[in-house]
């Protein structure tokens, strides 16, 4: 199904990009756990109070503060950063350089070569997510064990991150596998993942602009109804199925498209 060499390659030639991502990440997600003080974060509340930017700030439990913060910010930017860097390095960088067709020119098949790319991409994510839940825990443990709050909580918000960047990856991969020249992958790779953060950004700040949030993937992840015990079973499911659905489509497109070898 896939070829270990290929992804021990893939997983060589990325793991210095992939460790500064899961690194930065770990670190900011460390620090605001760190930080967290509801005093604090009530004043800051108090401050902005009647602008936009109290739409951002929201609640002021340590659930609210990092679903508001880290887990509509930092930790959403950052991985989507690696995701289309990643993406594109893994199909339409190598048809853009050549080094494809030497690829494809050894017995392996090009079905197992796109299958053992998709394949990394999304272990490189389940062990980016693993370990910044085990940071975050440990994040808790050091530094918040007087706070009373649900541990699962935090750990179903890494897993809904996790299916958001399944989703958002399954999308750049997918215009890695259709297009051949990294800067025509990237415009849609990078630019319809770009443009779902943007939006869900601005209908947060804006009310009267509450509308674009609808147009993105990115609502999928409610952070709201997971720190408040809500249902969020059908937005999960539907992130994972389209993550499926994608990557499988994208696979189909580059076993069967001409390629320029």
């Amino acid at each position: 199904m896939i070829s270990k060499t290929i992804f021990k390659q893939t997983l060589k030639a990325n793991f210095k990009l992939w460790l500064i991502f899961t690194i930065i990440m770990s670190v900011f997600s460390g620090v605001l756990i760190a930080v967290f003080d509801p005093k604090t974060i009530s004043s800051m509340s108090d401050m902005v109070k009647d602008t936009p930017l109290a739409n951002m700030l929201g609640s002021t439990s340590f659930l609210g503060m990092l679903s508001q913060t880290f887990y509509s910010m930092q930790g959403v930017i950052l991985p989507l950063i690696f995701v289309i860097m990643t993406a594109n390095s893994l199909i339409a960088s190598q048809v853009d350089r050549g080094s494809m067709a030497y690829l494809l020119s050894t017995p392996i098949k090009r079905s197992t070569v796109v299958r053992t790319q998709s394949i990394y991409l999304v272990t490189s994510l389940i062990a980016m997510f693993t370990i910044l839940s085990i940071v975050g825990v440990i994040s808790v443990q050091a530094f918040q064990s007087d706070i009373d709050f649900n541990i699962s909580d935090l750990i179903m918000l890494n897993v809904g991150l996790f299916l958001l960047m399944f989703a958002t990856s399954s999308i750049s991969f997918l215009f890695s596998c259709i297009f051949n020249l990294s800067k025509n992958s990237l415009a849609f790779g990078a630019g319809i993942p770009l443009a779902f953060f943007l939006f869900e950004l601005m209908g947060k700040v804006d009310s009267s602009l509450e509308g674009f949030k609808y147009i993105s993937l990115n609502t999928l992840f409610d952070t709201d109804a997971i720190i408040n015990n809500g249902d969020y079973s059908i937005q999960f499911t539907l992130l994972g199925v389209i993550g499926i659905v994608l990557y499988a489509i994208g696979i189909r497109v580059f076993k069967e498209k001409d390629l320029p070898l």
